[in-house]
């Protein structure tokens, strides 16, 4: 492989001892001329002998291998080459003694022990009778190049495979590339693609400031970023998302463009279905506001009025008491929904006494207490945990046969509140206690208070969990405070 520079002679005979001793002296300076020459060249150059032994380096070569001249005359090629690409350096140098000049490229080993990538030129070195004796190459670093190869084919594959539509035109608009996705997305092929304008998939439906808008950017040196209406070739409309960049020549003048460009139709879709999803519950909320409201409170005024016809100790006053005390949940809850939230709707001690004073006014045999470890008992938000805490007392009051004691504990831990909730009741049915916040889960129907309840508690970026008992039922809460 390794091709060494020739020894030829000079030309013509030498017949006599004076001639051929100026012979050996033009020999030499031609030698030491040619040496010099090798020396001062910017690529690296190695001779070697048919062993592959280095007779002669120059400058540049031992400093690419991070070496002196002096400490790689005599070494051996194979020295400086990875085990993997000994037998390739041993192939080549077979073909150099057949004749056979060649280039490739092999990884050589640094002084160092770091690697490099090297691209050979060889060819055989012959001696004065023509007889091949070795090697001479011309060896150039490529590490760097081939990493920017990588690159370049990684980006391109990159490019290719790419989820978005890339579109690259020349100065004046006109395309020179489009990826696979643009044409899955747009049904135009490559092919079809190729020297026409963007303008293409115009639709109409994108406002001309839209396009104003694009140009003024782009030529000022910007990237733009906006949405599309475009029309694909079967006549479909579509939304894109799109980033469309200038780029420039080494003048700094642009020469091209590039657009990357996402389809967003479904999101575009999904967003108008959401919208009107949104206008439809507001009304709805105005509607609940409105006639239940009213509705309410015709009830909670005729119970009203019933309580007043009544000795206050018939078993009637209860039921109304019951009644009226669901009335008013259902009014609280109407409020939560149809009015801003109010400064105490954060105190956490504040939203459980009122949840209390409702749930014991609703079933007669809950009794309910609370005890606060914390002065400091507000959160960053609370407006809905009423629902939660309306929804575990009504539990702990409906499923025990007789009265039931509530304890509630509120406490405080650096940035987090707790709240423990514990009753004496019945306790969890151990078929659905793995189950027990999911929607469904229940042994008596239903099963969704508790479901509602983590997902208002998450939705404050707190957790709530069942905690095992022998007797009765613990919840814990934790929230994140103000």
């Amino acid at each position: 492989m390794w091709v060494g520079h020739s020894n030829k002679p000079g030309e013509g005979p030498m017949p006599s001892k004076k001639r051929d001793s100026n012979r050996s002296d033009i020999l030499t300076m031609t030698k030491r001329a040619y040496e010099e020459l090798l020396a001062l060249l910017p690529e690296g150059v190695g001779i070697t002998d048919l062993d592959e032994n280095l007779v002669f380096v120059n400058d540049a070569f031992a400093k690419m291998l991070n070496y002196n001249v002096s400490e790689l005359r005599g070494k051996k090629v194979t020295d400086l080459v990875p085990v993997e690409y000994q037998d390739k350096l041993l192939g080549e140098t077979a073909s150099r003694v057949g004749g056979v000049s060649s280039a490739y490229e092999m990884e050589m080993i640094r002084k160092d022990k770091k690697r490099i990538m090297v691209r050979v030129s060889a060819v055989p070195r012959r001696d004065e009778n023509d007889k091949i004796v070795g090697t001479i190459a011309v060896v150039i670093d490529v590490t760097r190049e081939n990493l920017v190869e990588q690159e370049l084919r990684k980006l391109s594959l990159a490019v290719e495979q790419s989820p978005t539509s890339v579109v690259i035109t020349d100065s004046e608009a006109n395309i020179e590339y489009v990826n696979p996705r643009f044409s899955i997305l747009t049904g135009y092929s490559l092919e079809e693609a190729l020297g026409q304008n963007p303008r293409i998939l115009k639709s109409g439906q994108t406002p001309e400031e839209t396009y104003t808008e694009l140009w003024q950017t782009l030529r000022e040196g910007r990237t733009w970023r906006g949405m599309f209406v475009n029309r694909k070739k079967s006549g479909e409309l579509y939304w894109e998302d799109a980033w469309i960049s200038p780029i420039f020549g080494s003048e700094g003048d642009i020469t091209h463009y590039v657009a990357v460009k996402e389809d967003i139709t479904k999101r575009i879709a999904a967003e108008r279905i959401a919208t009107q999803s949104y206008r439809d519950l507001e009304l709805y909320a105005s509607f609940l506001q409105h006639d239940i409201r009213n509705d309410l409170q015709v009830i909670m005024n005729h119970i009203e009025a019933a309580k007043l016809h009544l000795s206050g100790t018939s078993p009637v006053d209860q039921y109304l008491d019951t009644a009226e005390a669901a009335s008013e949940r259902m009014v609280h809850l109407l409020d939560v929904f149809g009015r801003p939230g109010a400064a105490d709707e954060r105190d956490l001690l504040k939203i459980l006494e009122r949840c209390k004073n409702q749930a014991e006014k609703a079933h007669t045999n809950l009794t309910v207490s609370i005890k606060a470890n914390t002065e400091e008992t507000e959160l960053q938000s609370a407006r809905l945990l009423s629902i939660v805490f309306d929804n575990l007392l009504r539990n702990s009051a409906e499923y025990s046969k007789g009265d039931v004691q509530v304890s509630i504990e509120i406490s405080r831990d650096d940035r987090k509140i707790q709240i423990s909730i514990r009753d004496d009741g019945p306790g969890i049915d151990e078929s659905i206690r793995e189950s027990l916040f999911q929607k469904g889960a229940s042994t008596t129907g239903g099963g969704f208070g508790l479901y509602l309840c983590r997902k208002v508690i998450e939705g404050y970026e707190g957790t709530i969990d069942y905690v095992p008992q022998n007797i009765g039922t613990v919840y814990r809460i934790v929230l994140p405070a103000s």
